[in-house]
């Protein structure tokens, strides 16, 4: 029996990287995709396009290409994206709207391009990946969590205004997990986090002291839980991957005591 066609965003590294040998291996008829052809060499996919994002012309060149190939997309992994350090008050603001444009619009842009082609189909599945940061904020973390919140957003809306044309949307909510996230992130964030004339110079501190300690989930183990949940039938609304008791127990306490314990950790 022919896999099905996955199609994944950001798969230069990391989850979408590691997923795509994990579904490949599965017998999937995987689509990587990155900004460039470059960035997916050594990737396991069964064909490689070149689909930026942010940008509308690259994305329908990336669709035309996956259905001159195959006719069909069954499943889009909507995972490009990143993340950058800063307190609310010293973000740069062109910095955050790109990192919407990457995080938030580019998921968007994604789903109008291929939910006609499902809904032609009549079947598909569109995995977003977000994150745990979706729905727990964070210090000095204030504009990747209120992209990731967008992307809850988003993908409940969409979930409910697709199904009826058979079409499942969920949002996956992980925890850290051990890829290159947190070097583009340091890349991206830690010259101002260094700055000891900020006020918020301790909070910056503590989170650069926490990211070298911090645990990460076993990436192969991520994305076989992707894997499994992207097989079930009937997908729920949302799902916790790879995500350490902690932070479990923290989305379960009342507000005050959560922030309480964020402050003090």
């Amino acid at each position: 029996m022919v896999g099905k066609v996955v199609l994944i965003t950001g798969c230069s590294s990391g989850v979408g990287r590691e997923l795509c040998r994990t579904l490949t291996e599965k017998g999937d008829r995987v689509v990587a995709t990155a900004r460039s052809l470059e960035r997916l060499e050594g990737v396991s996919a069964a064909l490689k396009v070149a689909l930026d994002v942010t940008d509308q012309d690259s994305i329908k060149q990336a669709i035309a290409a996956v259905m001159n190939a195959y006719g069909r997309i069954d499943v889009l992994v909507n995972n490009a994206g990143y993340s950058v350090r800063s307190a609310v008050e010293e973000i740069d603001l062109e910095e955050l709207a790109h990192l919407f444009d990457v995080n938030v619009y580019g998921i968007v842009r994604m789903i109008q391009a291929v939910a006609p082609i499902m809904r032609q189909q009549g079947a598909g599945k569109i995995i977003n990946i977000g994150s745990v940061s979706g729905r727990l904020t964070g210090l000095v973390n204030g504009g990747y969590c209120a992209s990731k919140h967008a992307v809850e957003a988003i993908s409940d809306a969409a979930r409910l205004e697709l199904q009826g044309f058979g079409i499942q949307v969920s949002v996956l909510e992980p925890g850290a997990m051990d890829t290159d996230f947190f070097r583009t992130l340091s890349q991206n964030s830690d010259e101002r986090m260094q700055n000891s004339k900020s006020p918020y110079h301790p909070f910056y501190q503590r989170d650069l002291a926490f990211r070298k300690k911090q645990k990460r989930a076993d990436l192969s183990k991520a994305t076989g839980e992707i894997d499994a949940i992207m097989a079930r039938k009937r997908l729920k609304g949302r799902y916790p991957v790879a995500l350490p008791f902690v932070f479990s127990l923290l989305l379960a306490l009342p507000e005050r005591l959560r922030e309480w314990l964020m402050l003090r950790v």
